[in-house]
Protein backbone atom coordinates (compact mmCIF):
# COMPACT_ATOMS: atom_id res chain seq x y z
CA UNK A 1 0.00 0.00 0.00
CA UNK A 2 0.93 3.68 -0.61
CA UNK A 3 2.61 4.86 2.67
CA UNK A 4 0.97 7.65 4.14
CA UNK A 5 3.92 10.18 4.70
CA UNK A 6 4.26 12.52 1.64
CA UNK A 7 5.35 16.51 2.64
CA UNK A 8 6.53 19.47 1.02
CA UNK A 9 6.29 23.09 0.95
CA UNK A 10 3.04 24.81 1.65
CA UNK A 11 3.16 27.96 -0.47
CA UNK A 12 5.30 28.97 -3.17
CA UNK A 13 5.98 32.75 -5.28
CA UNK A 14 6.86 32.91 -8.86
CA UNK A 15 6.44 35.97 -11.03
CA UNK A 16 4.58 36.65 -13.87
CA UNK A 17 6.82 35.01 -17.29
CA UNK A 18 9.39 33.29 -14.84
CA UNK A 19 8.89 29.89 -13.48
CA UNK A 20 8.72 27.69 -10.34
CA UNK A 21 10.31 24.38 -8.70
CA UNK A 22 8.53 22.45 -6.51
CA UNK A 23 9.45 19.34 -4.43
CA UNK A 24 7.34 16.72 -3.25
CA UNK A 25 8.97 14.32 -0.71
CA UNK A 26 7.76 10.72 -0.28
CA UNK A 27 8.75 7.76 2.03
CA UNK A 28 11.24 5.42 -0.39
CA UNK A 29 8.90 2.47 0.18
CA UNK A 30 8.66 0.19 -2.92
CA UNK A 31 4.91 1.16 -3.20
CA UNK A 32 5.73 4.60 -3.27
CA UNK A 33 8.58 4.20 -5.57
CA UNK A 34 6.81 2.28 -8.29
CA UNK A 35 3.36 3.85 -7.68
CA UNK A 36 2.29 7.06 -10.54
CA UNK A 37 3.41 10.62 -9.00
CA UNK A 38 1.10 13.53 -10.00
CA UNK A 39 0.75 17.45 -10.02
CA UNK A 40 -3.07 18.20 -10.68
CA UNK A 41 -4.69 21.94 -9.89
CA UNK A 42 -7.92 22.15 -7.55
CA UNK A 43 -10.72 23.71 -9.39
CA UNK A 44 -13.37 25.70 -7.42
CA UNK A 45 -15.31 22.94 -7.07
CA UNK A 46 -12.92 20.55 -5.72
CA UNK A 47 -12.26 18.48 -8.24
CA UNK A 48 -8.37 18.54 -9.05
CA UNK A 49 -7.50 18.42 -12.63
CA UNK A 50 -4.52 16.58 -13.57
CA UNK A 51 -1.79 19.04 -14.89
CA UNK A 52 1.15 16.27 -15.80
CA UNK A 53 1.78 12.80 -14.27
CA UNK A 54 4.66 9.75 -14.53
CA UNK A 55 1.88 7.95 -16.96
CA UNK A 56 3.60 10.55 -19.97
CA UNK A 57 0.31 12.67 -19.27
CA UNK A 58 0.57 16.85 -19.76
CA UNK A 59 -2.45 18.73 -20.04
CA UNK A 60 -2.97 20.95 -23.41
CA UNK A 61 -2.47 24.21 -21.66
CA UNK A 62 0.72 23.13 -19.91
CA UNK A 63 2.65 21.51 -22.82
CA UNK A 64 5.82 22.51 -23.33
CA UNK A 65 5.88 24.09 -19.72
CA UNK A 66 5.76 21.71 -17.06
CA UNK A 67 7.32 18.67 -16.09
CA UNK A 68 7.56 16.36 -13.46
CA UNK A 69 10.92 13.95 -12.67
CA UNK A 70 10.89 11.46 -10.19
CA UNK A 71 14.24 10.69 -7.99
CA UNK A 72 12.80 7.39 -6.51
CA UNK A 73 16.22 6.86 -5.12
CA UNK A 74 15.91 9.72 -2.87
CA UNK A 75 12.15 9.90 -1.87
CA UNK A 76 11.40 13.13 -4.25
CA UNK A 77 9.76 14.24 -7.40
CA UNK A 78 10.20 18.07 -9.23
CA UNK A 79 7.66 19.61 -10.74
CA UNK A 80 8.87 22.53 -12.84
CA UNK A 81 6.42 25.24 -14.23
CA UNK A 82 7.71 28.24 -16.52
CA UNK A 83 5.94 30.81 -18.60
CA UNK A 84 3.88 31.88 -15.63
CA UNK A 85 0.81 33.52 -16.03
CA UNK A 86 -1.41 35.47 -13.36
CA UNK A 87 -4.12 32.65 -13.91
CA UNK A 88 -1.71 29.51 -12.82
CA UNK A 89 -2.29 30.94 -9.15
CA UNK A 90 -4.32 28.84 -7.33
CA UNK A 91 -3.99 26.15 -4.86
CA UNK A 92 -2.60 22.38 -6.13
CA UNK A 93 -1.73 19.09 -5.46
CA UNK A 94 1.28 16.61 -5.46
CA UNK A 95 0.54 13.30 -4.95
CA UNK A 96 1.23 9.88 -5.54
CA UNK A 97 -1.26 6.65 -6.69
CA UNK A 98 -3.59 5.87 -9.59
CA UNK A 99 -6.46 8.82 -8.81
CA UNK A 100 -5.84 12.49 -7.52
CA UNK A 101 -7.57 11.56 -3.82
CA UNK A 102 -5.16 9.19 -3.29
CA UNK A 103 -2.10 10.49 -0.83
CA UNK A 104 -1.15 14.00 -1.23
CA UNK A 105 0.03 17.08 -0.03
CA UNK A 106 -1.11 21.02 -1.17
CA UNK A 107 0.30 24.05 -2.41
CA UNK A 108 -0.69 27.24 -2.53
CA UNK A 109 1.01 28.94 -5.75
CA UNK A 110 1.17 32.66 -5.82
CA UNK A 111 2.29 34.25 -8.98
CA UNK A 112 2.72 38.37 -8.82
CA UNK A 113 4.81 41.09 -11.16
CA UNK A 114 7.19 40.48 -9.50
CA UNK A 115 8.19 37.48 -6.61
CA UNK A 116 11.74 38.68 -6.14
CA UNK A 117 13.61 36.27 -4.82
CA UNK A 118 12.09 32.54 -4.15
CA UNK A 119 14.31 30.03 -1.72
CA UNK A 120 14.49 26.41 -2.84
CA UNK A 121 13.36 23.56 -0.60
CA UNK A 122 17.03 22.30 0.93
CA UNK A 123 16.77 18.18 1.08
CA UNK A 124 18.85 16.54 3.88
CA UNK A 125 19.19 12.97 4.28
CA UNK A 126 20.03 10.63 7.52
CA UNK A 127 20.06 7.26 8.20
CA UNK A 128 18.15 5.87 11.39
CA UNK A 129 20.37 6.32 14.73
CA UNK A 130 22.33 8.70 12.68
CA UNK A 131 23.25 12.39 12.74
CA UNK A 132 22.94 15.23 10.06
CA UNK A 133 24.26 18.77 9.67
CA UNK A 134 22.00 21.44 8.29
CA UNK A 135 23.51 25.52 7.47
CA UNK A 136 21.29 27.70 7.75
CA UNK A 137 21.81 30.70 5.60
CA UNK A 138 22.26 34.14 7.55
CA UNK A 139 19.43 35.87 6.51
CA UNK A 140 19.80 39.71 7.24
CA UNK A 141 23.06 39.70 8.70
CA UNK A 142 22.04 43.22 10.89
CA UNK A 143 19.49 41.82 13.08
CA UNK A 144 20.21 40.25 16.37
CA UNK A 145 17.09 38.41 16.66
CA UNK A 146 17.00 34.89 18.13
CA UNK A 147 17.39 32.14 15.15
CA UNK A 148 15.13 28.93 15.54
CA UNK A 149 14.28 25.93 14.25
CA UNK A 150 10.96 24.35 13.95
CA UNK A 151 9.06 21.05 12.40
CA UNK A 152 6.30 22.32 9.88
CA UNK A 153 2.70 20.67 11.29
CA UNK A 154 0.07 21.49 8.65
CA UNK A 155 -0.28 25.09 8.60
CA UNK A 156 1.84 26.03 11.91
CA UNK A 157 5.08 25.42 12.92
CA UNK A 158 6.15 23.92 15.84
CA UNK A 159 9.43 25.27 17.67
CA UNK A 160 12.25 22.71 17.90
CA UNK A 161 14.97 25.01 19.16
CA UNK A 162 16.57 28.61 19.26
CA UNK A 163 19.48 30.79 20.13
CA UNK A 164 18.17 31.33 23.77
CA UNK A 165 18.50 28.51 24.58
CA UNK A 166 14.92 26.90 24.29
CA UNK A 167 15.00 23.03 23.43
CA UNK A 168 12.16 20.50 23.07
CA UNK A 169 11.27 18.24 25.01
CA UNK A 170 11.15 15.41 22.26
CA UNK A 171 14.75 16.72 21.32
CA UNK A 172 16.40 17.20 24.82
CA UNK A 173 20.04 15.92 24.14
CA UNK A 174 19.73 16.03 20.48
CA UNK A 175 19.97 18.71 18.61
CA UNK A 176 22.47 21.95 18.58
CA UNK A 177 21.82 25.35 17.16
CA UNK A 178 24.95 27.14 16.85
CA UNK A 179 25.63 30.82 14.97
CA UNK A 180 29.01 30.33 13.17
CA UNK A 181 30.36 34.11 13.78
CA UNK A 182 32.20 33.97 10.51
CA UNK A 183 29.30 33.79 8.04
CA UNK A 184 26.15 34.93 10.05
CA UNK A 185 24.98 31.35 9.26
CA UNK A 186 23.70 29.27 11.76
CA UNK A 187 24.89 25.10 12.28
CA UNK A 188 21.70 22.51 13.15
CA UNK A 189 22.89 19.40 13.82
CA UNK A 190 20.41 16.67 14.78
CA UNK A 191 21.42 13.33 15.73
CA UNK A 192 19.90 9.47 17.15
CA UNK A 193 17.48 10.03 14.64
CA UNK A 194 13.98 8.71 14.39
CA UNK A 195 11.81 7.73 11.69
CA UNK A 196 9.46 10.52 12.96
CA UNK A 197 12.11 13.00 12.26
CA UNK A 198 11.67 12.91 8.58
CA UNK A 199 9.41 15.84 7.81
CA UNK A 200 9.72 19.72 6.66
CA UNK A 201 11.28 22.42 8.84
CA UNK A 202 11.98 26.20 8.79
CA UNK A 203 15.07 28.14 10.26
CA UNK A 204 15.03 31.97 10.36
CA UNK A 205 14.98 34.72 12.34
CA UNK A 206 12.68 35.92 15.47
CA UNK A 207 9.69 33.58 15.94
CA UNK A 208 8.17 30.22 13.79
CA UNK A 209 4.56 32.72 13.82
CA UNK A 210 6.53 35.12 11.68
CA UNK A 211 7.21 33.45 8.01
CA UNK A 212 9.22 36.02 6.59
CA UNK A 213 11.25 34.64 4.03
CA UNK A 214 12.60 31.83 5.89
CA UNK A 215 14.63 28.66 4.84
CA UNK A 216 12.84 25.47 4.27
CA UNK A 217 15.10 22.25 4.94
CA UNK A 218 13.00 18.90 4.08
CA UNK A 219 14.68 16.01 6.30
CA UNK A 220 14.23 12.67 5.06
CA UNK A 221 15.46 9.51 7.72
CA UNK A 222 16.25 6.61 5.70
CA UNK A 223 15.27 3.04 7.33
CA UNK A 224 17.87 0.73 5.91
CA UNK A 225 20.09 1.64 8.48
CA UNK A 226 23.41 -0.33 8.81
CA UNK A 227 24.01 1.78 11.97
CA UNK A 228 23.25 -0.25 15.03
CA UNK A 229 21.40 1.36 18.26
CA UNK A 230 24.14 2.37 20.60
CA UNK A 231 23.48 2.02 24.64
CA UNK A 232 22.50 5.87 25.38
CA UNK A 233 23.00 5.64 29.24
CA UNK A 234 25.80 5.31 31.14
CA UNK A 235 26.07 4.88 35.00
CA UNK A 236 29.35 5.93 37.31
CA UNK A 237 29.67 6.47 40.71
CA UNK A 238 31.00 9.50 42.64
CA UNK A 239 34.78 9.46 43.09
CA UNK A 240 34.90 6.67 40.53
CA UNK A 241 36.13 6.54 36.88
CA UNK A 242 34.18 5.99 33.41
CA UNK A 243 34.90 5.10 30.23
CA UNK A 244 32.69 6.32 27.33
CA UNK A 245 33.11 4.50 23.99
CA UNK A 246 32.68 6.77 20.92
CA UNK A 247 31.66 4.37 18.03
CA UNK A 248 32.20 6.16 14.60
CA UNK A 249 31.82 5.22 10.66
CA UNK A 250 34.90 2.72 10.98
CA UNK A 251 35.53 3.86 6.69
CA UNK A 252 35.21 7.35 7.47
CA UNK A 253 37.91 9.68 7.58
CA UNK A 254 37.76 12.70 10.46
CA UNK A 255 40.26 15.46 11.07
CA UNK A 256 38.36 16.05 14.73
CA UNK A 257 37.27 13.51 16.70
CA UNK A 258 35.76 14.81 20.18
CA UNK A 259 33.87 15.04 23.16
CA UNK A 260 31.41 17.68 24.12
CA UNK A 261 29.39 18.72 26.94
CA UNK A 262 25.29 19.26 25.99
CA UNK A 263 23.45 22.03 27.44
CA UNK A 264 20.35 23.74 26.41
CA UNK A 265 20.75 23.22 22.50
CA UNK A 266 24.74 23.91 22.78
CA UNK A 267 27.41 21.56 23.05
CA UNK A 268 30.63 22.99 24.46
CA UNK A 269 34.19 20.86 23.39
CA UNK A 270 35.09 18.83 26.28
CA UNK A 271 38.23 17.26 24.87
CA UNK A 272 39.76 16.27 21.91
CA UNK A 273 42.26 13.63 19.95
CA UNK A 274 44.82 16.09 19.09
CA UNK A 275 45.20 17.03 22.58
CA UNK A 276 43.07 20.06 23.87
CA UNK A 277 40.96 19.39 27.46
CA UNK A 278 38.75 21.89 28.53
CA UNK A 279 40.01 23.77 32.19
CA UNK A 280 37.42 22.30 34.24
CA UNK A 281 38.27 19.25 33.03
CA UNK A 282 41.80 18.86 33.04
CA UNK A 283 43.40 15.93 35.26
CA UNK A 284 40.07 14.18 34.80
CA UNK A 285 39.26 13.40 31.35
CA UNK A 286 41.67 11.70 28.89
CA UNK A 287 41.81 9.48 25.76
CA UNK A 288 42.11 5.92 26.49
CA UNK A 289 42.54 4.63 23.44
CA UNK A 290 41.10 4.92 19.45
CA UNK A 291 41.38 2.22 16.84
CA UNK A 292 41.48 3.68 13.45
CA UNK A 293 39.83 0.43 11.82
CA UNK A 294 37.02 0.10 14.04
CA UNK A 295 35.85 3.14 14.11
CA UNK A 296 36.25 3.93 17.71
CA UNK A 297 38.11 5.97 20.57
CA UNK A 298 36.95 6.03 24.38
CA UNK A 299 37.27 8.41 26.85
CA UNK A 300 37.81 8.56 30.60
CA UNK A 301 36.36 10.66 32.77
CA UNK A 302 37.55 10.12 36.25
CA UNK A 303 37.27 11.52 40.11
CA UNK A 304 33.95 12.03 38.64
CA UNK A 305 31.00 14.10 40.54
CA UNK A 306 27.43 14.58 40.97
CA UNK A 307 27.61 17.50 38.59
CA UNK A 308 28.96 15.59 35.68
CA UNK A 309 25.60 13.87 35.07
CA UNK A 310 23.95 15.21 32.16
CA UNK A 311 24.43 14.48 28.39
CA UNK A 312 27.38 13.95 26.34
CA UNK A 313 27.90 13.95 22.32
CA UNK A 314 30.77 11.58 20.53
CA UNK A 315 31.82 13.44 17.41
CA UNK A 316 33.73 13.62 14.15
CA UNK A 317 34.23 16.18 11.44
CA UNK A 318 35.77 16.43 8.55
CA UNK A 319 35.33 19.67 6.43
CA UNK A 320 31.21 20.01 6.23
CA UNK A 321 30.65 16.71 7.39
CA UNK A 322 30.09 15.73 11.04
CA UNK A 323 28.83 12.87 12.60
CA UNK A 324 27.48 13.19 16.14
CA UNK A 325 26.26 10.91 18.42
CA UNK A 326 24.04 11.39 22.04
CA UNK A 327 24.75 9.56 25.55
CA UNK A 328 23.53 10.61 29.12
CA UNK A 329 25.56 10.30 32.03
CA UNK A 330 23.94 8.99 35.39
CA UNK A 331 26.09 9.01 38.49
CA UNK A 332 25.13 7.52 41.69
CA UNK A 333 26.45 8.55 44.90
CA UNK A 334 29.20 6.12 46.14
Amino acid sequence: PVSSTLYGASSLTGEVGGSVTHQCFYSSTPANRHDRKYWCKVAPGGVCSTIVSTTGYTSRGHQGRVSLQDIPQNGTFVVRMAKLTKSDAGIYRCGIGSTNRDLFAYLNLTVSADAGAVRTTQLVQGELHGSVVVLCPPGDSQSRQKRFWCKVVRTSCLLIADTDGYVAKSHQGRISISPQSSSGAVKILMNDLRKDDSGLYRCGAGSPSSWGSPQLVALQVTTASTLPRRPKFLTGTVGGSLPIKCHLHPKGSYEKKYLCRWEAGSCSLLLDLDGFVDESYKGRAQIGSSQQELGTYTVVLSQLREEDAGWYWCGARNGHTEHTAPLKLLIRKG
